[in-house]
This record gives structure tokens, C-alpha cells and sequence, in this order.
């Protein structure tokens, strides 16, 4: 995988969002699938949507459950 080729991660609990954040820290597009019950996929999406709207990145859906975070040197 390329350091320009978004990071894609599985993501099935809470407490999985830990490796897609710390690649998007580090400056990477992260795809993050969720392969989670409702109310778990809404507080995974509310906790990405904070991590990109508090850096000034972005969070888009892509399709359904899966959802590409941009940290900011690479938002347009």
C-alpha cells in the first residue's frame, strides 16, 4: 500500500476506531467500513466526524457503512 493510498479499516466496536484514527493522525485518508449494530455505527460515525471536523479534515460517506476520512493537507 502506498502512503497517498487510503488506509481501509473494519470497523466492528467502539473500541476498533483506535488504528483508523492514529492513521489519519498521521497525515493518511483512512476507509472505514462498519460492520457494526446501529447504535454503535452512529456513536463510530459521530467519533470521526469529531476527529475530522476538530482537525479540520473531512468525513464523507462513500457508500453505505463505509465512510472516507480526509485529514486536512489532503482536503481540496
Amino acid at each position: 500500500m502506498s502512503a497517498t493510498e487510503p488506509a481501509r479499516h473494519d470497523v466492528a466496536t467502539f473500541g476498533d476506531v483506535v488504528k483508523p484514527a492514529d492513521d489519519y493522525r498521521a497525515g493518511r485518508a483512512v476507509v472505514v467500513h462498519i460492520d457494526a449494530d446501529q447504535s454503535t455505527g452512529r456513536r463510530i460515525v459521530d467519533f470521526f466526524s469529531g476527529l475530522a471536523y476538530g482537525t479540520n479534515g473531512s468525513l464523507e460517506k462513500a457508500a453505505e457503512r463505509v465512510y472516507l476520512v480526509t485529514p486536512p493537507d489532503l482536503v481540496p
